[in-house]
């Protein structure tokens, strides 16, 4: 394996293990919102909530790409809903869709949301938690390394505060099923530009101009990712532990059915 590979299969390898962990998170948040309250429409307004900031990120994201790229925009709501199919959607912005739109620019609206908050997670990692140090400990294998890296990370000024953001960031990030309607267009697209590449002989001169670039992208995508899911296990096993707790006070359990 070269060195040239690693970021893209530590990005591979990461990316789907937090798509997993956010799936029981949003299940069992939503289970913890529903034994608080006891009704299913304040279980709705308790879990939106707890995710304010890292929706508020996400509709903010779609709303000023929207903008740049010249697209007029219309609403812009925090408040959540129960979707006719049963989903929840906690925010919206709305955009004016018409043909001069096009799949690349509905595509970078739509991905937005995960471009930006992979973004701010990476700049929390770096800025505030210094995650390189933390990545050199746990390289090394000295547990004395690792200990002293652990209690700094911690003695960060308000770190369960930036904790707490990279929490919320990261669960609210990921693009919804109306944020992907162009993805397929615009992979088709993407596709047809690959084949022309190749079939004009441009590949070399494309893929060593940009390889640099991409392996740089992949391995900041990586830290944000494996970042997101550190934070991710630590609310884990407070909202597991909350719940268990919750439902024994209440002498009641929710029950998790398979989608």
């Amino acid at each position: 394996m070269t060195d040239s590979s690693i970021p893209l299969l530590w990005l591979l390898i990461s990316f789907p293990v937090l798509l997993l962990l956010q799936r029981w998170i949003h299940t069992h948040l939503h289970g913890i919102s529903l034994l608080l309250t006891g009704k299913a429409e304040r279980a709705v307004i308790v879990y939106a909530l707890v995710l304010l900031p890292g929706v508020f990120l996400h509709e903010l994201s779609h709303w000023v790409t929207a903008n740049l790229l010249g697209v007029r925009t219309g609403r812009f709501s925090l408040i959540p809903r129960r979707m006719k199919d049963g989903s929840l959607q906690l925010g919206y912005v709305e955009y004016y869709r018409d043909k001069s739109l096009g799949p690349i620019r509905e595509s970078l609206i739509g991905g937005a949301p995960l471009i930006v908050g992979t973004a701010v997670i990476w700049l929390i990692a770096n800025r505030v938690f210094n995650v390189e140090l933390l990545g050199m400990a746990l390289q090394s294998g000295d547990v004395t390394n690792l200990t002293f890296a652990l209690s700094d990370f911690f003695q960060t000024d308000d770190v369960f505060l930036w904790l707490y953001l990279i929490f919320a960031v990261s669960n609210a990030m990921m693009p919804s099923r109306s944020d992907q309607r162009a993805w397929p267009a615009f992979l088709l697209l993407m596709g047809v530009t690959i084949v022309v590449v190749y079939a004009l002989g441009w590949q070399t001169a494309v893929f060593n101009s940009l390889r640099n670039p991409i392996i740089t992208t992949f391995g900041y995508l990586g830290i944000a990712f494996t970042m997101a899911i550190g934070v991710d296990l630590f609310f884990m096993l407070i909202l597991g532990g909350f719940e268990y707790l919750l439902g024994r006070l209440r002498g009641v359990n929710v029950v998790y059915g398979r989608s």
